[in-house]
C-alpha cells in the first residue's frame, strides 16, 4: 500500500495540472493581499497581518474547494482517459488498494496545498504591508489566535471532504474526470441557488436544504467567523453544529464507500 501511495504522490507532484492549480491559488491569495492593503490605506486600519490567515482560509473554503475537486477527480478519471487503468491494476495488489492509494494521495496533496496556501497568504500580506509603509505589529499572534486558526484550518478541510468525495465517486461512475469535476463544482455553485428557491417554497421543501451540503458547510466554517464569508444563513435559522457535522460526514463516507463498491464490481475498460 505504501508503494502505491508513493507512486500516486509522485505522479500528482509531477503533473503540470497540479502546479497550475497551485499557481491559481497563489495568484488569488496575492490579489487578496493587495485588496487588504488597499482597504487598509483607505480606512487607516490594520487589516493586513491580523487578517492574513483568516482571509487565506476564506479563499481555501471557496476557491480551494474548486481546485481540490479538480485535483481529486483527475487523480482517478485521468487513468480512464489515458487508458492506463488496467495497467495500474496489474501492478497493484487489489482494486481497493489502488483506489485507496489514489484517494489518500489526492487528500495528502490537498492538505499540503492548503498549508502552502496559508503560509503564502501570510508571507504575501507581510510583504504588501511592508510595501504599504504600515508597521509590522505581531501583537495579534497569541496562542489563542494560533489555536483558532488551526481549528479553522481543519474545519475548512472538513467541509471540503464531501465535495472531494462526490467528485471522486462520479469520476468512478463516469470513468472520466469531467463528471466528477462537474458534480463537485456544480454542487458548490448551483446548490445555494436551488436551496434559496426551496426556502421560499415553504413547507417540507424548505427543510430539504438542511440536509444538503451548502447550509451545513456554512455552519462549520461560520464557527471561525471567516471574513467575507459567503454564507447568508441567519444564525438562528441554521442547523446545529452537530447536525451539520453529521450530514457532511454521511455524504463523505457514503460517497467513498459507493466509489469503492462500484470500482470493485464493475468491468474496467481502457
Amino acid at each position: 500500500m505504501i508503494r502505491l501511495i508513493s507512486a500516486e504522490l509522485f505522479k500528482l507532484r509531477r503533473r503540470r495540472m497540479t502546479r497550475i492549480l497551485l499557481y491559481v491559488l497563489l495568484g488569488v491569495l496575492l490579489l487578496m493581499a493587495l485588496i487588504l492593503l488597499g482597504i487598509a490605506r483607505l480606512t487607516q486600519m490594520d487589516l493586513g497581518l491580523p487578517l492574513a490567515v483568516p482571509v487565506a482560509l476564506t479563499v481555501l473554503s471557496s476557491l480551494g474547494t474548486v481546485l481540490a475537486v479538480i485535483l481529486t477527480a483527475s487523480a482517478i478519471g485521468s487513468e480512464y482517459s489515458w487508458r492506463t487503468i488496467r495497467t495500474m491494476l496489474t501492478a497493484s495488489e487489489s482494486r481497493a488498494r489502488l483506489l485507496g492509494a489514489k484517494l489518500i494521495s489526492a487528500i495528502t496533496i490537498i492538505l499540503i496545498g492548503m498549508v502552502i496556501g496559508v503560509a503564502a497568504g501570510f508571507v504575501m500580506t507581510l510583504i504588501t504591508t511592508a510595501i504599504g509603509g504600515q508597521a509590522l505589529d505581531f501583537d495579534f499572534a497569541t496562542a489563542s489566535y494560533a489555536r483558532d486558526q488551526c481549528l479553522q484550518f481543519w474545519r475548512v478541510f472538513y467541509v471540503m471532504l464531501p465535495y472531494i468525495s462526490l467528485a471522486f465517486l462520479f469520476s468512478v461512475i463516469g470513468r472520466s474526470a469531467m463528471p466528477g469535476i462537474a458534480m463537485g463544482i456544480g454542487l458548490l455553485f448551483v446548490e445555494p441557488i436551488v436551496s434559496g428557491f426551496m426556502r421560499l417554497a415553504g413547507g417540507w421543501i424548505a427543510e430539504v436544504p438542511d440536509f444538503l451540503l451548502n447550509r451545513n458547510a456554512n455552519v462549520i466554517t461560520g464557527l471561525g467567523e471567516l471574513p467575507f464569508a459567503f454564507s447568508s444563513i441567519p444564525f438562528d435559522d441554521a442547523p446545529s453544529v452537530a447536525h451539520a457535522a453529521i450530514v457532511l460526514a454521511v455524504y463523505s463516507v457514503a460517497s467513498i464507500a459507493l466509489a469503492f463498491y462500484l470500482f470493485r464490481r464493475r468491468d474496467l475498460t481502457g
